[in-house]
């Protein structure tokens, strides 16, 4: 009884093909290894975009819960100068941020120290054309544990409208910042690129 396949090895030798140094080409064998080794990227990419937009989903939920909170009672004093809050603000951030000094439209409020995703961070009260607007700001290996991994992947802004308010997350100078407002999100986005970026 013949077999379908041929495995005679004098004759194997003769008539063989080879592909990347293998005995034998099998095309079945090889379009499944094909299909599975690009399932498995998929499926790894998936987790990775996914697990960013989880991450900037919490970060806008606690920073979104820190606006809402009532300013401290030393909000009801003088507010700083943009000059004397930048340099409280660089001291309890240690990231360089700069606030516009010359802009009569931006009022900052109250700076402080504040915790966010369970880590050190520095807030903003400012206002800005009348509208109120949260900034914080946490040094990204404090955020998130080492300073080469982003907190999302594949862009550098992250924009959105939860529970009434706007927020937009962008990482710049080893750091993860995060702007909240009642104003509308492209207002919002537009502000921290004018202001901040």
């Amino acid at each position: 009884m013949g077999s379908a396949t041929n495995r005679n090895p004098a004759r194997r030798l003769d008539d063989a093909s080879s592909l990347a140094g293998l005995p034998e080409f099998r095309p079945r064998l090889t379009v499944v290894v094909v299909i599975l080794t690009l399932m498995v990227a998929v499926v790894g990419w998936r987790i990775a975009r996914d697990t960013g937009a989880r991450r900037a989903d919490l970060l806008s939920r606690e920073a979104i819960g820190l606006f809402d909170a009532a300013p401290s009672t030393a909000a009801a004093t003088a507010p700083p100068d943009a000059a004397e809050a930048e340099k409280r603000f660089r001291d309890l951030a240690g990231v360089p941020i700069g606030f516009p000094r010359d802009d009569v439209d931006f009022v900052p409020v109250e700076v402080r120290r504040e915790t966010f995703a369970n880590r050190p961070a520095a807030s903003l009260r400012f206002r800005y054309a009348g509208e109120g607007y949260l900034l914080v700001v946490s040094a990204r290996d404090r955020l998130l544990g080492t300073p080469s991994v982003a907190a999302f992947p594949e862009g550098s802004f992250v924009s959105g409208e939860r529970n009434g308010r706007s927020f937009v997350l962008w990482e710049r100078e080893g750091a993860s910042c995060i702007v909240v407002s009642d104003a509308d999100v492209t207002q919002v986005f537009d502000l921290v690129r004018r202001l901040f970026t």
